[in-house]
Order: structure tokens, then sequence, then C-alpha cells
């Protein structure tokens, strides 16, 4: 099954050595929010997307502004002699968690029924959609809501963002051998999934 993995000049958020001099910068006090920001915000926004699921796409503009605010609130906390990029992506990490928590306790009170009910809609796309699906992309991010949460956190790190298995597990917070595990699962289940749409779409 074809995984593209974003190019490193590409992860997190376009040039790693320009943006992690403009975070030092950030940290040491210098007037330079306006370029961080800039240079941040379309990767945070790109991992809250992935971290989210497609299922939660629509809020995903806010919760990367939370995740902006709280990479600026917390830019004390970055270690200088760790590379910036990990560091940032735990944080937005740990904002998506959070988010995510709070959305399951809404849901449970609010929407039970509503979520019995949309569990066949928020799965695979029908046969329709799936032949005139063209970009196995397109396919891959719309069954992003079929993992669970660690699962889509540990394939959006290693099969989107392109880190090494050993770099995810310290932005999730895990040993290395549960990443693996995990992005096994992930992918599995996503090239299960898959499999009878590609065909249809006669990409398989």
């Amino acid at each position: 099954m074809p995984y593209a993995p974003i190019p490193t000049d590409t992860s997190p958020n376009g040039a790693p050595e320009a943006l992690e001099a403009l975070a030092r910068g950030l940290r040491l006090g210098q007037d330079v929010l306006g370029m961080w920001y800039e240079a941040a915000y379309p990767g945070v926004l790109r991992l809250c997307r992935g971290f989210l699921g497609p299922a939660a796409a629509g809020t995903a503009e806010d919760v990367a502004q939370d995740a902006m605010l709280r990479l600026v609130d917390q830019i004390d906390r970055w270690d200088p002699a760790r590379p910036y990029g990990g560091w940032e992506r735990t944080v937005v990490l740990n904002v998506a968690r959070n988010h995510l928590r709070a959305a399951s306790r809404r849901s449970d009170h609010e929407n039970a029924a509503a979520t019995l009910d949309s569990m066949g809609s928020a799965g695979l796309p029908d046969p329709a959609d799936a032949a005139s699906a063209k970009e196995v992309g397109a396919l891959v991010q719309r069954c992003l809501g079929l993992l669970s949460p660690r699962e889509r956190e540990a394939f959006v790190l290693v099969d989107l963002e392109g880190l090494a298995p050993k770099a995810a597990a310290e932005v999730m917070g895990v040993a290395a051998s549960n990443v693996r595990a995990v992005l096994s699962l992930a992918r599995r289940r996503l090239k299960e999934a898959l499999a009878p749409h590609l065909a249809e779409g006669g990409l398989a």
C-alpha cells in the first residue's frame, strides 16, 4: 500500500533550521513573534488535522490556534539544547489530546444517540464515493477515523510526517517498540479497509 511521507524539508513547518532560529529568538524575547507564527502555523495546523482526524476537521483551525498560544506561553520550557521540532510536536499533540478528551466527554452526555446513528457514515465511503476517488491520499484521510487516537498519532507522525519510530515515540511519550506495534496495527487496519475501495477505483 503506498504511503507518501512528507519530505524532510517541509517537516514539521517548512525549513526546520529557520524555524528553530525564530523559536530561539522568541524564547530570548526578540521581536520575532510574527515571523515565528507565520513559519510555524502551517505545520501546526497540519498536525492538528492529522491528530484530530476527519470527524473533527472543522475544529482543527481552532485547536491549531490553541496550540500556537500554548507554544508561545510555554516557549521558556523548551530546552534549546534539544531540537525545537520534537518539543513543538509534543506540545501540539498534548493540545489535540486534551481537545479529544473534552469532546469525548461532551459527546458521551449530549450525543450518544447521534453517535450510534453516525457510525456508518463516519467510516469508509460507500462504493460510489470510492469509485470516484482517484487519490489514495484522499481515501487515507477519510479512513483516519477508523483508527484509535494512539494509532492515528503514530500513523501521522511516522507515515505522514516522516519521523522515525524513535522520534515519534519521544513525541508521544511511549517506548519505540510501542510505536512500532501500534503503527503496524494502524497500517493493517487501513490496508484492509482501503483494499476493496482501491480495487473499485482501479488503483489496487
